[in-house]
Parts: C-alpha cells; structure tokens; sequence
C-alpha cells in the first residue's frame, strides 16, 4: 500500500530530528517577525495571570504579563490544540491514561499517578522560575543568543536530568 501525504504528515512517526529543525526556524522567526524570545513557561504564567488577576505576586505584575490576552496564550493553546489533533488525525484514542513504559511497569492507580505527575509539574514550575526560565527558553533561545546563564542552565539541566533518570530507574524500576 502506497503513503500518501497524510500518511506522511499525520500518521507516521517523524524522526527526532525533524522537531530539532522546526523550532530551530520558530526562534529566529519570532525574532524577526516579533522581536520576542520563544518560551513555553512564561505561556503558563500568562494563563495563571489570566485566572488571578489580582494577585500579589510581583512577578506576575511585571511587565512581561500587562497584556491580558497576550501571544503566549494562543501559542500555548496551539500546542495543546496541536497535540490532540495531531493524535487524533493518527488514529491515537480520544483520552488515555497510559504513559507508555512508566504504567506499564508502576501500575499506579489513578489518584497515586496523578499526584506523581502533579508533583512533577509543580517542581518543573518552580525549577523555572527559580532559573529565569524554562528549558526550552534557555535551552534553545538562550543558547542561541550565547547567554552564559542559559549555557550554565542548559549544562545543570542536562546533568542533574540524567542523574534522576538513573536514581529513579534504580529504586523505582530496580536498575533499569
């Protein structure tokens, strides 16, 4: 059976790659069309701003978030959007718990999956905040504007990622 360009765009796994050359014109593109940085955790604070409006919190009060609906909603937005059309256009189920190697191999029920994964996001949340920046904010725009902190970021996050991938594969996995 022949594929066709949908089988191509929508069905078959793009190598890794491809995703590498996407984002690599995505940033100098906001540059040029925008003037803005690419970053996906200032995107999750436009959102929380948008639900507390009236917060305290300096740093929501900073200039970064005085636009209500700023660009950074819709491009979060697109990338959930994105996602679920691009898993539903390859035949992926409408909702699934499954978390390919983790639940086969935790068997967590629900609520102890959930926190796991809840408690992942809020210390991604704060690790960003408390490093000026997401990793793919220092990772792929920082490196390019040959920001020492971001290179300095980018080198923890690489290190300190693989050393909880091996802790974890060890006590949780036995060795894995």
């Amino acid at each position: 059976m022949e594929k066709t360009l949908y089988d191509y765009l929508f069905v078959i796994q793009w190598p890794w790659w491809s995703g590498g050359i996407c984002i690599g014109l995505l940033v100098p593109g906001m540059y040029f069309f925008f003037n803005k940085a690419l970053g996906v955790s200032t995107g999750y604070g436009s959102f929380l701003k948008l639900l507390l409006p009236q917060t305290k919190l300096s740093w929501f009060n900073s200039s970064t978030f005085t636009e209500r609906f700023d660009w950074r909603l819709f491009f979060l937005a697109g990338i959930i959007i994105g996602a679920y059309v691009s898993g539903r256009l390859s035949g992926q189920p409408l909702f699934t718990l499954e978390m390919g190697k983790f639940t086969q191999l935790m068997q967590w029920k629900l609520p102890v999956s959930a926190s796991w994964f809840f408690a992942g996001g809020l210390l991604l949340g704060l690790g960003s905040r408390i490093s000026g920046g997401c990793t793919s904010g220092h990772s792929i725009h920082g490196l390019a504007n040959l920001h020492l902190s971001s290179f300095v970021a980018t080198v923890l996050y690489l290190i300190f990622g693989a050393l909880t991938v091996r802790f974890i594969g060890q006590v949780m996995f036995g060795g894995m």
